[in-house]
C-alpha cells in the first residue's frame, strides 16, 4: 500500500483527483502507467463529468473503471415489496428478542442453552452495511424458530403474542424459509469472491456460474423439487408461491443486466495457463492494447525465461492460478 489519504470536508471527485494527483506528484508517478481503478459505485467516483474517473481519463484515456464485484452483486439482491415486508417482520421479532431488554435478552439464552434441540446459542442482529448479516440473520432465526416460539409463549410482555401470531402465518413462514435459503446461496457466492489469491478470471467465472444457478433455482422451486432449499423443505407446510418464482427470475435478471459487459478475453485467460502461451503471437499486442505503457519486447524475453522454468512450471501444477504461486513466493521473501 502506497499510501492512505486523509479527506477533509467536501469528497467530490475533483477533490479525490487533486489529493491523488498530489500524491503521484509526490512519488515521481505517472497516471499513464495506471490501467484500473475500481471503486465503490459512487457518483464522486463514476460520475461521467465530475466523478473521479473521468478526471482521471482526461489525463489517462487508457484507464479502466470497474465498480466492484462484490458490491454489485450485493446491489442485485434489493429487496422489496412484500419480501422486505417479510424481512422487516422477521428482525422486529430478532429485536424483540434481543433488544427489548438485557434480562430478556439473557433470558432467551438461558433457555436456548437449556434446550436439547438448540443448534445455535443465541439469534444474530440484521446490520445492513455486513453483507453477510442478512443471510446470517435469516439461518440463525430458522435454526432457532422452535426456541423462539417456546419464548414468546413463555414471555408476559404483550408484544409477544403479537410476535407469536405472526409466526404462526404458514405464508409468512415459507417467505421467511425461502428467504434464508437464497440469501445462504448469495452468501457463498460473496465468500467465493473474497480473499486474497482471486484473480479476474475467478471471479467472473464465479459470477457466470452463479448466473446459470439461478436458472437452475427456478426450476427446482417451480417444480417443487427444493433440492437448492433445505429450509423451506424442511417446513412441514412449505408453501412455493410465484412470489418466490418471480423473485429468483427478478435476481437472475438483475445478474444479467449488471455483469453483461463482462467476459474473460483470451489475454487475460494467460492468468489462468501461462505455459502455453506463444511469446510471438498475439498475446502481446493485445496485452499491449490493455496496458499502453507495456514494453512488448521485455515482455516476449520475460514471459519466455517465466516458461522454461522448472521452479515455475513445477509451482503452478500444484497451485490454483499464478496468482497463488506469487503469493506464495512473496510470503517466502
Amino acid at each position: 500500500m502506497l499510501s492512505l489519504i486523509p479527506l477533509e470536508g467536501h469528497t467530490t471527485g475533483d477533490v479525490i483527483f487533486t489529493k491523488l494527483e498530489e500524491l503521484f506528484w509526490l512519488h515521481s508517478l505517472s497516471f499513464e502507467r495506471v490501467n484500473l481503478i475500481v471503486t465503490d459505485g459512487a457518483p464522486a467516483m463514476v460520475g461521467k463529468h465530475g466523478g473521479l474517473v473521468s478526471r482521471l481519463k482526461e489525463h489517462a484515456p487508457q484507464m479502466h473503471g470497474l465498480h466492484c464485484l462484490i458490491h454489485q452483486s450485493v446491489l442485485c439482491v434489493k429487496l422489496s415489496g412484500e419480501l422486505k415486508e417479510v424481512m422487516d417482520k422477521v428482525m422486529r421479532v430478532i429485536n424483540f428478542v434481543r433488544g427489548t431488554s438485557s434480562t430478556q435478552h439473557r433470558l432467551f439464552r438461558q433457555l436456548v442453552a437449556e434446550s436439547e434441540e438448540a443448534t445455535h446459542d443465541d439469534l444474530l442482529l440484521h446490520n445492513d452495511v455486513r453483507w453477510l448479516s442478512k443471510g446470517k440473520a435469516l439461518d440463525r432465526f430458522c435454526a432457532l424458530l422452535d426456541e423462539v416460539k417456546a419464548f414468546l409463549r413463555l414471555s408476559k410482555i404483550r408484544a409477544a403474542a403479537d410476535h407469536l401470531a405472526l409466526l404462526g402465518d404458514e405464508k409468512l413462514m415459507s417467505n421467511v424459509a425461502f428467504l434464508a435459503d437464497i440469501f445462504g446461496h448469495l452468501n457463498q457466492l460473496n465468500l467465493q469472491l473474497q480473499g486474497r489469491g482471486k484473480t479476474i478470471v475467478d471471479m467472473v467465472e464465479k459470477l457466470e456460474s452463479f448466473t446459470r444457478k439461478l436458472e437452475l433455482f427456478e426450476s427446482d422451486i417451480s417444480t417443487g423439487r427444493l433440492l437448492h432449499f433445505s429450509a423451506l423443505k424442511s417446513q412441514a407446510l412449505g408453501q412455493v408461491t410465484e412470489l418466490m418464482v418471480d423473485f429468483i427470475k427478478q435476481l437472475r435478471a438483475n445478474f444479467m443486466s449488471r455483469f453483461e459487459d463482462y467476459s474473460i478475453p483470451k489475454d487475460i485467460a494467460f492468468v489462468r495457463d501461462p505455459l502455453t502461451v506463444r511469446p510471438s503471437g498475439d498475446f502481446t499486442s493485445q496485452a499491449k492494447q490493455m496496458i499502453p505503457s507495456l514494453d512488448e519486447a521485455a515482455l516476449e524475453m520475460e514471459l519466455i525465461d517465466f516458461q522454461t522454468s522448472s521452479l515455475v512450471s513445477d509451482a503452478l501444477r500444484s497451485a490454483e492460478s499464478v496468482s497463488a504461486f506469487l503469493g506464495g513466493k512473496l510470503r517466502g521473501v
